[in-house]
């Protein structure tokens, strides 16, 4: 039994010492991972659920994210982003908007995107949520026309929600979207200037599809003038210049702005954006952070 035990404790001995080598004896904690850099952590790491919206009849996915020092300051009350098309801008957008509030260009934001299951998804389903009327037959729109059941949405579910969740200033709720997206944040606007509820105030956006069924939102702001005399609210609309290129779309950016400057609605603060050598897409992110320091006052 002897000549056994010698060579067992022989080779426990050998690996506890090939262990200490190793270093496995002293297990080491994990090191957090430092910042990237001075602006990393100005926004916590983004999340996302699922809500149910009644009116609408379908779920979205709601992206957020808050700034890092929101729990540090009971008292304080944070500006609303909310950010149409989340799947495809959330993130680019909340990396910009990192650097921008570390250089002052924009103020502390709690930052929510409003999107779908996936890319596919809202892809295919946005244009339902952002359209108003029913699309042209010539456009082979598969789904359109339900902007305000859409606007329900966010005036009477997301919204409220939000504001029992978080500090908000309800003064400055600022809804941005892109294409589409830009056309129903001016539909949003001027539906809200005909019913005289404004939940939201302040608007940007980037590269709207003016053009929508024959301009409609031109036809729609020109019978809201004939009765509605004030418009409280911020407004910023940019578009690419090479997104006008084609004759139909000549200077339509220039038209709208117009055409609102023109009916002097008491409060409205507008300003209008040409990108020279922009087009549709990359005129996205431009425009949304030059659109909230523009809301901000910054310029």
């Amino acid at each position: 039994m002897r000549k056994i035990i010698i060579p067992l404790l022989v080779i426990v001995a050998i690996y506890a010492c090939n262990d200490q080598r190793v270093g496995k004896a002293k297990p080491v904690a994990p090191q957090a991972t430092p910042p990237l850099s001075e602006f990393s952590d100005v926004y916590t790491t983004p999340v996302k659920r699922t809500v149910y919206s009644t009116n609408v009849s379908d779920s979205f996915t709601i992206f957020q994210s808050l700034p890092s020092t929101y729990n540090k300051d009971s008292v304080k009350h944070y500006p609303l982003v909310i950010l149409l098309d989340a799947n495809a801008f959330f993130e680019p957008m909340l990396a910009n908007a990192k650097f921008n509030t570390f250089i002052g260009d924009m103020d502390e934001c709690i930052i929510t995107g409003v999107g779908y299951k996936n890319f596919p998804a809202m892809d295919s389903i946005r244009s339902r949520d952002y359209t108003y009327p029913k699309a042209l037959p010539e456009y082979e729109m598969g789904l359109s026309g339900g902007a305000p059941a859409f606007k329900s949405f966010l005036d009477n579910e997301l919204v409220p929600q939000l504001e029992k969740e978080y500090k908000i200033d309800t003064q400055k709720i600022i809804l941005c979207g892109h294409s589409l997206g830009g056309y129903f944040t001016l539909y949003y606007l001027l539906k809200s200037a005909q019913e005289n509820r404004f939940v939201i105030k302040n608007f940007i956006s980037a590269s709207p599809s003016l053009f929508y069924n024959n301009r409609y939102l031109f036809a729609k702001e020109d019978s809201i003038a004939t009765h509605q005399k004030s418009m409280p609210v911020k407004v910023y609309i940019s578009m690419g210049s090479r997104d006008m290129q084609d004759s139909s779309l000549k200077n339509i950016l220039g038209a709208f702005t117009f055409q609102l400057n023109m009916h002097h609605y008491a409060g409205l603060k507008l300003r209008a954006d040409e990108y020279t050598n922009f087009g549709h897409i990359d005129a996205a992110l431009p425009a949304f952070a030059k659109g909230l320091s523009f809301v901000f006052g910054r310029w």
